[in-house]
């Protein structure tokens, strides 16, 4: 074998065990997440929150369900700004495989809107805080299931 046979056979070499230890590191954060329970993404969502004072004051109207480690809010912020921390917060946490904020407004619903559950809910939804949410999620405002 000449010598430029043997230093691609190296170069090859050397490639696949750094690709094989690259994907070998990356195992473990998943491995480690079988063990974080839904419940636990929700209190650490819910503690991330009433972390920041900004935002603390915003948790009554903000609903939090977790399934499966997919991350889904249901309510409004008080600015954009606050909507975008709120979601940063659950996208930063390393078990969390999705966050869904379609149905978390950037800023309050006008003093009628259905979305206020002070004006009573709407047929298919329920009271949950200061927001209604439908009847087939959980209420989880506070962090407890």
């Amino acid at each position: 074998m000449s010598n430029s046979g043997i230093l691609r056979l190296f170069v090859m070499i050397g490639f696949f065990a750094i690709a094989a230890t690259a994907g070998a590191m990356s195992r473990p954060v998943y491995a480690q997440c079988g063990s974080v329970t839904d419940a636990q993404i929700l209190a650490d969502v819910y503690a991330g929150i009433k972390a920041d004072t900004g935002l603390a004051q915003q948790a009554s109207h903000i609903n939090v369900v977790v399934t499966n480690s997919v991350v889904k809010f249901y309510g409004w912020a008080d600015s954009q700004k606050d909507q975008e921390d709120i979601v940063d917060i659950a996208m930063n946490m390393k078990c969390v495989r999705m966050v869904n904020a379609n149905k978390l407004q950037e800023t309050p619903p006008p003093a009628g809107d259905a979305l206020r559950s002070v004006n009573g809910c709407s047929s298919g939804t329920k009271p949950c805080g200061d927001v209604c949410i439908p009847d087939g999620d959980s209420c989880n405002i506070g962090g407890k299931p």
